[in-house]
């Protein structure tokens, strides 16, 4: 049996890592990170001294189709989008089912930062699953009421199970994002230095989900990182942000949307530029911080009181 923990370097998996040590051993544990590229430096350096720290043992997978997610980006034209999150299918997901069959070969046990406050979706997982699970069970149904299932080498997956278990823990799944933080301090550690700059999430610098507030840090902490995204979107002729982060009379893009059958629309989008500049020259009330937490220093989790 072997224990694998997920860990991305963020509060949850961190969090978990640590249980995970407590309950079954440092020298039981094989940590895993997947690598999808396009981390934030202190976020690998995170990664490092904690596993260091714990004295456990760190895997690093990455994708075998894509060099990481800007050559995955430049392959598909265009960035994800939230309703179309195949970064984390082809950078993440894939890559851990081959580390399993390719790797593993073993019963083993998951260890998964996921908690049920995070998103609706997730409220609707349970602390305790199959990892396999969506290759014996629908994960949706098409607009014909067609069963949706996992395919990806989904021969091997079921000649796997047959023989393994493929059990997933979640031992924060009942825990809130602030449970997560004082665990993982009060057990000596020190949470990803990107919290203390004011950023809820850490996986993936920028996220396609980041939210205005964590734009608003980029461009005070790390601006060169705005210019990346601004010259990619000049080099790939598309953009990172989705049509609705703001409003779409300051979006300058706009492309023909097909619809099949029905009549086609045209849609606005903005680029980087567009984003920041609104962002920059909204006032600073209202909706620009409706996400933040009432708090009085910077950290998203109050971790400079």
């Amino acid at each position: 049996m072997k224990i694998i923990v997920q860990f991305s370097g963020g509060k949850d998996s961190h969090a978990s890592l640590l249980w995970a040590v407590h309950r079954y051993g440092a020298e039981n544990i094989q940590a895993v990170f997947c690598d999808t590229g396009w981390e934030h430096p202190l976020t690998y350096k995170h990664i490092q001294n904690v596993v260091k720290k714990l004295r456990v043992t760190l895997t690093t997978l990455t994708s075998k189709k894509y060099n990481n997610f800007i050559d995955l980006v430049a392959k598909k034209k265009r960035f994800p989008s939230t309703k179309a999150r195949f970064c984390t299918e082809e950078l993440k997901v894939k890559p851990f089912v081959d580390y399993i069959l390719d790797e593993v070969q073993d019963h083993f046990i998951a260890v998964q930062g996921i908690r049920q406050d995070e998103s609706t979706s997730r409220s609707k997982m349970t602390s305790m699953c199959r990892h396999f699970k969506f290759y014996l069970e629908p994960y949706g149904y098409t607009k014909e009421g067609k069963p949706k299932y996992h395919t990806y080498r989904k021969k091997e997956v079921l000649e796997y199970i047959r023989s393994y278990d493929d059990s997933i823990l979640r031992p924060m799944f009942k825990w809130t994002a602030q449970d997560t933080i004082d665990f993982i301090l009060t057990n000596g550690h020190i949470p990803n230095p990107l919290y203390l700059k004011g950023f809820s999430r850490v996986g993936c610098f920028p996220c396609i989900q980041c939210s205005h507030t964590e734009v608003k840090q980029l461009l005070k902490f790390y601006p060169n990182r705005i210019k990346e995204l601004e010259a990619y979107e000049q080099e790939l002729q598309t953009s990172f942000f989705s049509p609705d982060y703001i409003p779409k009379r300051f979006c300058s893009k706009t492309a023909i949307v097909k619809k099949g059958a029905k009549k086609d629309r045209i849609v606005a989008y903005p680029t980087t530029e567009d984003v920041t500049s609104y962002i920059q020259n909204k006032n600073a009330t209202g909706d620009l911080f409706e996400q933040e937490l009432p708090i009085s220093c910077m950290s998203y989790y109050s971790l400079c009181e």
